[in-house]
């Protein structure tokens, strides 16, 4: 998949991503185990963070920087 590059929002936690993100892709059943407390997750790229969101509010939730 190809990271986002150029986002206008802030990509940190408790921010909401804007409608103008339109691909959300499937967290994978190991992380949605890890992240208690939400029972379905998507997540996108921007740059070298995996940003994992909360779907129904597009919240994020937690960031992750992408190694090698």
């Amino acid at each position: 998949m190809q990271p986002l590059t150029n986002v206008e929002f802030s990509v940190s936690v408790g921010s909401t991503i804007p409608a103008s993100v339109t691909t959300l892709y499937d967290c994978p059943d190991n992380v949605e185990r890890i992240l208690t407390g939400l029972p379905e997750c998507k997540y996108i790229v921007v740059r070298d963070q995996v940003v994992i969101l909360e779907p129904r509010t597009r919240r994020i939730v937690t960031v992750i920087e992408r190694r090698g």
